[in-house]
């Protein structure tokens, strides 16, 4: 006995290890604002209970998407309230460690917005402790960036892709390569995930994660309508930008960069990749402010870069190379409103470098002044506003559903795009039907950029539609890896992206338009050139539409929409991620050692086919490969497009990992610390997306997942991994230990931010791990039922939930029968109702026999469970009875005298029938109660006719029927 208690109070140790981020107080949270901190927390009431203090552990932190990490061994952690259990990472002096996430550098008067190149990185977004390393991870398009310097050689066409580590920031900033501050960053939407290993047992390691606060940004222009000459009189043209998630200080004025570009779209470029509209600013980075073509993408380490123009075609008089980027002021250090006042339009010409005073510079009636504003640390969050010079008739531009109405929100894989333009000028042929083409950009910058052309949807109408769809899909397939090509005319997103339509009205040359949708961006031909001597050259006319790609999280938080000060967080979050079993059973609480692990993920957003039961591929990252270098530069490696630091490769000639960079997490309790394997437990090489992993041995399996059923959105593991095999440790199997800890993780590929982990203990002492499934349930619809009616038997039988069926090929599932042990009818398949119910219905025969009929489930991979259900077939009420029905007639052995009875199936209270000759003498009489029929067999009698009288009697009425039976022997 004191033996097993003593195991009791050991396993209660281990399993009791709870680590967490927290607030200062030690309270748990789930949602973190950026340039907030928080603290690590371990809560072990053992620990507490026994009088220790202070124990050492190791730990990780890190993000998946941006690579940022903190890797630290032998880390102390104190309790500070004896007792409590409760125990803080504590720094050198003993203090409560606190991180902080994301912040910006700071290196000048906090109210100036930088003026050069030089001062751009102390805006920038930085990782925001010393203790933080990373954070530059990239997916590098090979044809887009192949030296991985930073600087755009061409446009995505041949879909190959590099996970690079960009310390290297390019010659055109030179003065950022190395720089500490900029090394890395946080994105808003990531998950961080923390994993503590004690270092006083080996079993105790446990993982948390918290999701980066992310607001949806704002920009309002206002007056819309601007017009020259009203100085004191004209409202100030203003821009207000509201995003809560760039305070990333409460004492200080935070600036963020919005864009103005005049008439996007609407010229040739000057010189060969010079912009003329945001995606090509966003992918060339515009001009220096000589008009060189800075030739490089925008990314968050320059975005704040304030030498950065746009070259227009002469246009103007005083010069044509005019400024881009503008940066709006915090109005107060805690609003996230953030404004530029611009003054009225003579100020706006000042402020881009024109002249009011001077005919040439200015605007033309109609001009279309756009405002674009990219959130400097998330570029899925994009929006716009316009403003036009004058009141001049302009187009108009919507992204719709398949009828043409229009949308705010489209789901990839199921609603494509649509895009609907009203511009009677379009409208040259009144004969025929014209043609315009539209610009689709997603500004993400990992994202498609498409020229499309759609047709007048009538003669004469003005009205321009793309009467098919534009397919939307992702940029990573979850089977077939990174997909992105421009100029095909399918469309390549992210979850959570924002995708604009702009429409010029312009005509393009003939040429251009026959190379669209050729899948070769870099002929020269896209973007399709403008014919500017073409009779409808309208270059001021220009309308936009926006919509929000749909998205869903794993690990999701309730997002709030304004942030206030102090240390606020959220506190409550969900999680559709669990283990099951390899018949779907979940699992909760501990895994014995013959047990076995799979996962199920609930992310609706990778239902991306309603008509398809879909897959995501283990290795979605397919391009990665540890036995292949690196195809682009020094910094792009191929090799190490992983999950680090959960992976530690140390550097050998087998593996071509050049430095021992990506950390595995973490060190643990076991001496020399552990390494993850470089092949899985079938010899997968790393690195995967969707895993498995024993925290303790460093074994690991690739995850595939597979939708359980069509358009479910809830995806299963395909198979189960082994927790151990006592002959083959580590051979197929996991090769854990009683205490151990199993981990698994999930990235989505349409989505990098959206991770989710789960962990789960091995049981210890044997103990059953595994919460045995509820048993099978069957029940009818009803408790009673008549003759001739419908009985709906539903099953429910968590093993089978999601699944489409429960079927067998061996033998019956589903088995009724009657009272008397006769089977009605028996079902090899039951179709899936919702969750996890089946259900079938079946229709009663009139002569079904009276009494109990049964209805037995068995489950067809478990034979032992079962479950069966009751009820009563009893006869209907009698409520009328219109006839007698005298069957056989004639007859030779026997008839029935049976009512015609309302409702069908319902007998009488007593039934009489006394049969009489031709000549009125009463030959016979039968009699029965409780029955709706009585049977005659016509005794001795001769053949012939005679006459029979019923009397039905019932509910309290009588009924009297007359007619002929016949003999005929």
């Amino acid at each position: 006995m004191i033996g097993l208690l003593a195991a009791v109070a050991i396993s209660a140790t281990a399993f009791g290890f709870d680590a967490y981020f927290a607030d200062a107080s030690g309270n748990k949270i789930q949602g973190i604002w950026e340039g907030s901190r928080f603290y690590v927390v371990v809560n072990d009431p053992e620990k507490g209970a026994c009088g220790i203090d202070e124990f050492t552990a190791d730990l990780v932190i890190f993000d998946f998407k941006t690579g940022a990490y903190i890797e630290e061994t032998d880390e102390v952690f104190r309790e500070f309230e004896a007792g409590s259990g409760i125990y803080f990472w504590v720094d050198d002096a003993g203090n409560k460690q606190a991180i902080k996430v994301g912040d910006r550098y700071w290196d000048a008067p906090a109210a100036l917005p930088p003026t050069g190149p030089d001062q751009q990185y102390q805006w920038t977004h930085i990782l925001g402790d010393s203790l933080w390393a990373e954070g530059d991870w990239i997916y590098l398009d090979e044809d887009t960036d192949p030296d991985a310097d930073g600087e755009t050689d061409a446009l995505p066409e041949l879909k190959e892709v590099a996970r690079v580590d960009y310390a290297n920031y390019g010659p055109t900033y030179p003065e950022l390569a190395g720089t500490a501050p900029v090394v890395g960053r946080f994105e808003n939407m990531d998950t961080l995930v923390l994993i503590v290993a004690d270092d006083t047992d080996e079993r105790n390691i446990d993982q948390d994660q918290v999701k980066i606060v992310d607001t949806v940004a704002t920009l309002t222009v206002s007056p819309t309508q601007l017009a020259y000459g009203c100085a004191g009189v004209c409202e100030n043209i203003t821009v207000t930008i509201n995003d809560p998630d760039e305070n990333l200080d409460c004492d200080k004025v935070d600036y963020v960069p919005f864009f103005l570009i005049i008439n996007p779209g609407s010229w040739n470029p000057v010189q060969t990749n010079s912009a003329t509209n945001f995606c090509m600013l966003k992918k060339w980075g515009g001009t220096d402010a000589s008009g060189d073509v800075w030739g490089n993408y925008i990314q968050w380490y320059n975005i704040y870069n304030p030498e950065r123009y746009i070259e227009y075609p002469g246009w103007f008089a005083t010069t044509n190379v005019l400024p881009v980027v503008f940066f709006a002021h915090e109005t107060d250090v805690s609003s996230g409103v953030f404004e530029y006042n611009f003054g009225n339009l003579e100020n706006l010409m000042e402020a881009l470098g024109l002249d009011p005073d001077v005919t040439g510079d200015r605007f033309v009636p109609g001009t279309t002044i756009a405002f674009y504003y990219l959130d400097p640390n998330d570029f899925d969050d994009f929006t716009l506003a316009t403003a036009v010079v004058g009141d001049r008739p302009h187009s108009e531009t919507y992204l719709t559903d398949a009828n043409g109405v229009p949308v705010t929100q489209v789901k990839i894989g199921h609603t494509g795009l649509y895009v609907r333009v009203y511009d009677a000028d379009a409208n040259i042929e009144a004969c025929c039907c014209d043609s315009v083409v539209v610009h689709l950009c997603d500004p993400h910058g990992e994202d498609d950029s498409e020229y499309w052309e759609i047709d007048e949807v009538s003669a004469n109408s003005g009205i321009f539609a793309s009467l098919s769809g534009m397919p939307l899909l992702p940029v990573w397939d979850a089977v077939g890896g990174y997909q992105l090509v421009f100029d095909s005319w399918t469309f390549e997103a992210f979850n959570e992206d924002t995708i604009y339509a702009r429409y010029n009205s312009v005509v393009y040359t003939q040429e251009s338009l026959n190379a669209l949708g050729d899948g070769n961006p870099n002929d020269d031909l896209f973007p399709p050139v403008i014919d500017t001597d073409a009779s409808r050259y309208q270059p001021w006319d220009v309308s936009f539409d926006l919509v929000k790609v749909y998205d869903t999280q794993v690990f999701s938080i309730s997002m709030p929409t304004s942030r206030g000060c102090g240390e606020n967080y959220v506190t409550t979050g969900e999680h559709k991620m669990r283990f099951v079993t390899c018949s779907g059973t979940p699992i909760t609480g501990e895994v014995p050692l013959g047990g076995e692990l799979g996962i199920e993920v609930t992310d609706p957003d990778q239902n991306e086919n309603p008509l398809l039961r879909e897959q995501v591929f283990g290795g979605w990252n397919k391009d990665a490969d540890q036995t292949e270098g690196a195809d682009t530069a020094a910094n792009g490696n191929d090799e190490e497009e992983d999950s680090a630091p959960i992976w530690d490769l140390t550097a050998t000639a087998e593996n071509n990992v050049t430095a021992a960079a990506d950390l595995m997490t973490p060190d643990g309790a076991i001496s020399g610390g552990v390494d993850l394997d470089v092949l899985s437990i079938t010899d997968i090489p790393a690195t995967v997306k969707v895993f498995m992993w024993n925290a303790q041995r460093g074994t690991w399996e690739r995850l595939d997942l597979r939708e359980t059923g069509v358009n479910t959105g809830v995806f299963r593991s395909t198979t189960c991994v082994l927790v151990a095999d006592s002959a083959h440790p580590g051979d197929g199997n996991l090769g854990s230990q009683a205490g151990d800890t199993i981990m698994a993780f999930y990235q989505d590929p349409s989505n990098h931010s959206d991770i989710a982990i789960i962990s789960i203990k091995v049981t210890e002492g044997g103990a059953a791990g595994v919460t045995p499934p509820s048993p099978p349930t069957v029940a009818f619809d009803a408790a009673q039922y008549n003759p001739g009616d419908v009985v709906t038997i539903t099953v429910t039988d968590v093993v089978y939930e999601g699944y489409d069926e429960i079927s067998s090929e061996e033998g019956a599932v589903l088995v009724l029968k009657d009272a008397t042990g006769a089977v009605l009818e028996s079902w090899n398949s039951i179709p899936a109702l919702s969750g996890s119910q089946f259900r079938v219905s079946y229709t009663l025969p009139e002569d079904v026999a009276l009494g109990t009929i049964t209805a037995t489930y068995t489950d067809p991979a478990d034979p032992d469970r079962t479950d069966d259900a009751t009820a009563q077939v009893v006869a209907a009420e009698l409520s009328d009875v219109t006839g007698i029905s005298v069957v056989p007639n004639p007859f030779s052995t026997s008839t029935e005298f049976r009512i015609q009875a309302e409702p069908s199936g319902a007998v009488a209270d007593s039934i009489a029938v006394t049969i009489y000759d031709l000549l009125g003498k009463k030959v016979a009489e039968v009699s029965g109660s409780d029955t709706d029929r009585v049977s005659w067999t016509g005794e001795s009698l001769r053949n012939g006719a005679y006459i029979y009288v019923a009397v039905v009697e019932g509910a309290d009425q009588v009924w009297t029927f007359r007619g002929f039976v016949y003999i005929k022997r």
